[in-house]
């Protein structure tokens, strides 16, 4: 297998920019807010409502999706409306934290 068909079948991880928590996405759906009932819990953001958002997998790629939060959510400094593609180096914004996809 050569290096670029390795890098297309590792899985994406999800990184926390504040505080470094790193997130493989290896399952087909991961809900983010504060409710502990979320894959991603973000207990001590006051700004994320209890269900946020939602990255998932959906016909061969991977996006991420507003979930009627009362702030939004954005990728790259963007408000989403909408289910978005998500890219590599691109950054969601959940309340005030902030991830990196690789």
């Amino acid at each position: 297998m050569s290096n670029s068909e390795a890098e297309q079948r590792r899985m994406p991880v999800l990184v926390n920019l504040t505080t470094g928590d790193r997130y493989v996405l290896d399952s087909p759906s991961y809900a983010m807010g504060r409710a502990p009932d979320n894959q991603i819990i973000l207990p001590d953001d006051g700004y994320a409502s209890a269900t946020h958002a939602r990255v998932f997998f959906d016909q061969g790629r991977w996006l991420v999706e507003d979930l009627q939060s009362s702030n939004g959510t954005k990728v790259n400094n963007q408000l989403i409306t909408e289910p978005r593609p998500l890219w590599p180096n691109d950054i969601i914004r959940v309340g005030r934290t902030e991830f990196r996809i690789e």
